[in-house]
């Protein structure tokens, strides 16, 4: 195989998994699997915070890239579930800090559990070695990736020229 099908056959298996991935009928699934009633985009938010830890409003906006009116409304239900804990910046007391709580880490936990079964499952027949190899080479290519990825500043000049 050249180069050029090696790169089409990458997009096509990357393309196919981001979109299972973020695929409404999956998520509904998993939700339903572990009796959790959260949105993708709850979710999006619910894993942001745990992984980078207490983060404003305008933070999250920004991160994952939606309005702050979003943002406002997703935290706010993250709250009302019992998921998210909200308190006032203490350098700031007018921007509201969201972190998660006891619970949210628990649901999430679940949640996660439950994809890494799905993975292993679809991954039960492959050699260990291959394996390694797999998680090697995806590792590799998402620092590549994030790497090359513009930042806010570069991706905004470079559509003002």
């Amino acid at each position: 195989m050249g180069t050029e099908e090696d790169l089409e056959t990458i997009e096509r298996a990357l393309g196919e998994l981001i979109r299972l991935a973020s695929s409404r009928r999956v998520h509904d699934a998993r939700m339903r699997a572990i009796g959790l009633p959260l949105s993708r985009t709850e979710a999006r938010f619910l894993a942001r915070i745990d992984e980078l830890g207490p983060r404003s409003v305008s933070a999250l906006a920004d991160e994952l890239d939606l309005s702050q009116p979003t943002a406002s409304r997703t935290l706010r239900r993250l709250e009302d579930l019992g998921l998210v804990d909200r308190r006032g910046d203490e350098a700031d007391g007018r921007v509201a800090i969201y972190d998660v709580s006891a619970d949210g880490r628990r649901e999430r936990a679940r949640l996660q559990e439950l994809m890494r079964a799905q993975l292993e499952d679809a991954l039960v027949d492959l050699p260990p070695t291959r394996r390694h190899d797999l998680a090697v080479l995806i590792d590799d290519l998402a620092a590549r990736v994030r790497r090359q990825a513009p930042t806010a500043t570069q991706a905004s000049s470079r559509s003002a020229s």
